[in-house]
């Protein structure tokens, strides 16, 4: 069932996805939490009644909620189920939210990693970008220290460790808080002078125009007037991306005709990192739901752009001598 609270009900990144928790996962969840509940906040085993009463009670009731104290989602490769979490303990008043996120207990060896990560490049759109949550955070039992790795590769902070603040087969644990903040999405128009011609100089940038498609030095008179013209316009979206005040890329979308094309630029401390596609995803998870899908093209020469758009979900639609075009579906 759809989210009333959300715009767009599912997220994808290649052959995984998050879609609304699906009431056929429920008994492949309750197995997966008995087999791990040594690391959850679950006092016994559940059984099939449990969580049965569970959906039928509790999950039932989240989907046609405003402000729901949880969404819980299932998350699929391929279709198929290997994992659930979500937003839990949602304070809505705040912005702040709880992630949560178990696997099917057979992939936690080898494939770690791989899943948290996935899971949480698509939750942060979500929670970010189309809730507009202010703060996400993670309460673990300092049992799994591999956690803390992937979760600091995605951005995470060490907020604060509660000292022995839970009682684990006879001895006390400390809970480990880590925390996450958005990027800081600003439109051209509300720029200030300063940013605005720091956004003019990493677009003037000479490995940055070789790639792009309109490769000509902009004048910052010429940048401005620009800027000005953009006021007041809805089929013209340009925005600057920050993290704690460092300037991360740029953004665009123009809308030709039916179609909306993107236009990307990410700052060259940041290529290769991964961390792009984070606040692109941000970005994307923000727009209105009448954009139904974008475009974008890209020179056939640049394989790290090209990489990047297979990776993050484009799909090549066409190409010439000179560029590769793709699409993203964003139903």
């Amino acid at each position: 069932m759809p989210y009333a609270c959300l715009h767009r009900q599912e997220c994808h990144l290649g052959a995984y996805s998050l879609v609304p928790l699906r009431y056929e996962d429920r008994f492949l969840i309750m197995r997966w939490r008995n087999e791990q509940i040594y690391h959850l906040r679950q006092q016994r085993p559940l059984t099939e009644e449990d969580q049965q009463r569970y959906f039928d009670t509790v999950v039932a009731g989240l989907y046609a909620a405003e402000k729901p104290d949880q969404i819980l989602f299932s998350y699929l490769e391929n279709g198929v189920c290997i994992g659930y979490g979500g937003l839990v303990h949602i304070n809505w008043a705040d912005r702040h939210a709880e992630v949560s996120f178990i696997m099917d207990t057979a992939r936690e060896a080898g494939e770690f990693a791989l899943h948290w990560t996935n899971y949480l490049t698509m939750l942060r759109g979500i929670a970010f970008g189309d809730l507009k949550l202010q703060k996400l955070f993670t309460y673990a039992f300092d049992l799994r220290p591999h956690l803390y790795p992937v979760l600091e590769a995605c951005g995470f902070v060490r907020e604060a460790t509660l000292k022995d603040h839970c009682l684990f087969e006879g001895q006390y644990k400390d809970v480990v808080i880590h925390a996450l903040f958005p990027y800081e999405v600003v439109g051209y128009t509300d720029l200030t002078r300063e940013q605005s011609l720091e956004v003019l100089a990493l677009r003037n940038r000479d490995e940055i125009r070789a790639l792009m498609v309109h490769p000509e030095v902009i004048a910052p008179e010429d940048h401005f007037a620009f800027v000005e013209r953009l006021k007041g316009r809805s089929d013209r979206l340009y925005y600057a991306v920050y993290k704690d005040g460092v300037l991360k890329g740029t953004w665009n979308l123009t809308k030709e005709g039916d179609v909306w094309d993107r236009g990307i630029i990410a700052a060259p401390q940041a290529q290769g990192s991964g961390e792009t596609a984070l606040w692109e995803r941000q970005i994307i998870a923000s727009l209105p739901t009448d954009i139904k899908a974008l475009s974008a093209k890209v020179k056939v020469d640049n394989d790290r752009s090209l990489r990047y758009h297979r990776k993050f979900g484009f799909r090549e639609v066409r190409r010439d001598g000179e560029y590769v075009y793709f699409s993203l579906p964003l139903e």
